[in-house]
């Protein structure tokens, strides 16, 4: 075992209380999920209705399930799963409590394993569970990667038990990792290389034949997955297109560490713990694990330089940076006073506790409005076709992601069709029948939803009037054809002319839903 025992004893007792201290951090910090009835994830109203589509089994008129080999399928196995115990809305919010939890506990588990105790240093890491990823609610990506700190922290636990057991048992883990989400595995992948690397470094004198055999157990571990990957994954709509845009995204990196809530990224915060972290280190009063070095170098460069689109997905770069910054604190080690410790531990907790505090404060504001939005849907057909639409002028500054798939409820309330549920082809579960599948959003270049400004050109096929809208909007091609009913966000901004085909159904405080009246091209 690669944990140091120097004064274990004596540790021990100083530290019992540290991984209660973990277990703290993690209730307060999934608390805001269970304080609303929807949390205002953007991507949130589509899984949920994904997974009932999914519990129901069999589909639909409009939608059916077309179960593959794809390497994203956490919680589309899981949740609907549960949800036949408990119901689909706890069943989501429980699996996203337990990403919570992997996040917090999973880095210490590393440390644990790296020290031989859990020390207070990934206290600090858990601010970072509160990640772009989760609040975007990327829920595959975010409970794999924190399944990857368990599985690394079992990686160093047992590494004086090399065999071909623990080969066997590890690549099935990782096979199962790379089912739940393919970058999941491939962040597994760069701790555990860096991890090998180092430990080659330090006891074997970079002996290349000893580093070889390292190697070649590590390839082992991904021997299965890269089969799958190579032979099982399906073919993926934008599966090519890989963009870096590495200055245009350099900020949006930083912003991904932790956040209060959408929109409202925390700036202060990770500069104060990265800052006192590093004036520790300086004065002798902390110090990195030099088992991690490898892993935190390979992390670091995959934040900085890893592109915004690969493998037919978006937000790429924002991976890695939280990653990077827990497993900082995993491998960190703070050598203070048991009361300044102490009293260091309690400001984490409390400063936690603000956290989720003004993160459920917020989710609570969106949570209003989509109580209101949903009471409006027993007033709509079965069947309906929704078509969500944004009002940029009257949104003005105002964050409009959160409400881009908030159409997605009416889904399972009413067996509706929306355009921007996530039916990719080769990337979900979930499928579309014809002729639904013609005026859908095939790809995530497509996944955001028109401004009422662009229905006009959209409603005559005029699809050069802007430079983006042949690429985003292919499928809103005289849209009026297709769909019954406009869902236009506008807040409480002023409001810009309504095309003539729009009809008014409903005036909301912060939406309105318009009927969409066909023309004589629709007769074509």
């Amino acid at each position: 075992m690669t944990g140091e025992s120097e004064n274990h004893t004596a540790w021990s007792r100083d530290h019992y209380w540290t991984g209660l201290a973990l277990i703290a951090a993690a209730l307060m910090l999934a608390a805001p999920l269970w304080s609303v009835w929807a949390p205002a994830m953007p991507d949130y109203p589509a899984h949920l209705a994904s997974f009932e589509l999914i519990k129901q089994g069999t589909g639909n008129a409009i939608y059916h399930l077309d179960w593959r080999f794809v390497p994203n399928l956490a919680s589309e196995i899981l949740v609907p799963w549960l949800a036949r115990l408990t119901g689909t809305v706890v069943a989501t919010k429980l699996f996203l409590t337990a990403a919570i939890f992997l996040w917090v506990l999973g880095p210490g588990a590393i440390h644990r394993a790296l020290y031989g105790r859990t020390g207070i240093a990934p206290l600090f890491g858990a601010f970072f569970a509160y990640n772009a990823n989760f609040i975007w609610g990327f829920f595959n990506y975010d409970f794999a990667a924190g399944l990857s700190f368990a599985l690394f922290a079992a990686w160093i636990a047992t590494e004086k038990r090399d065999g071909p057991a623990r080969l066997a048992g590890f690549a099935l883990a990782v096979t199962i990792l790379y089912f739940c989400h393919i970058f999941a595995a491939a962040i597994l992948l760069l701790m555990i290389a860096g991890f090998e690397a180092a430990q080659n470094l330090r006891f074997e004198q970079r002996d290349p034949a000893a580093l070889a055999r390292r190697a070649g157990r590590v390839a082992l571990l991904y021997v299965p997955a890269a089969l799958a990957f190579v032979f099982l994954k399906p073919r993926s709509n934008g599966e090519a297109t890989t963009q870096f845009n590495l200055a245009d995204t350099m900020l949006d990196r930083f912003e991904s560490l932790t956040q209060h809530a959408f929109d409202n990224p925390a700036y202060i915060l990770p500069i104060l713990l990265f800052a006192g972290l590093a004036l520790a280190i300086a004065f002798g009063k902390a110090r990195l694990h030099p088992a991690l070095w490898g892993s935190l170098a390979l992390l670091l460069a995959g934040a900085i330089l890893a592109p915004e689109w690969a493998l037919g997905g978006w937000a790429v770069h924002l991976r890695l940076p939280a990653v990077f910054a827990s497993l900082l604190f995993a491998a960190a080690e703070i050598r203070m006073k048991p009361l300044l410790r102490s009293s260091l531990a309690v400001a984490a907790l409390a400063m936690i506790a603000i956290s989720a505090l003004t993160l459920t404060q917020s989710w609570r504001g969106y949570d209003r409005q989509f109580r209101e939005f949903t009471a409006t849907l027993a007033d709509m057909p079965r069947g309906v076709r929704l078509l969500t639409v944004l009002d940029g002028d009257a949104l003005g500054e105002q964050a409009d992601q959160p409400y881009w798939h908030m159409a997605e409820f009416a889904v399972p309330m009413r067996g509706a069709f929306t355009p921007l549920l996530f039916t990719t082809k080769g990337q979900h579960v979930v499928q579309l029948n014809p002729p639904y599948d013609s005026f859908a959003a095939a790809s995530a270049q497509q996944g955001s939803p028109p401004d009422i400004d662009e229905l006009n050109f959209l409603a005559r096929g005029d699809m050069a009037a802007d430079p983006d809208m042949a690429e985003i909007f292919p499928y809103l091609d005289h849209f009026q054809c297709h769909f019954d009913i406009a869902v236009v966000v506008h807040l409480g901004g002023r409001r810009s002319a309504v095309p003539p085909m729009l009809a008014l159904r409903h005036a909301g405080s912060f939406f309105s839903l318009y009927d969409i009246r066909p023309d004589r091209s629709c007769a074509k």
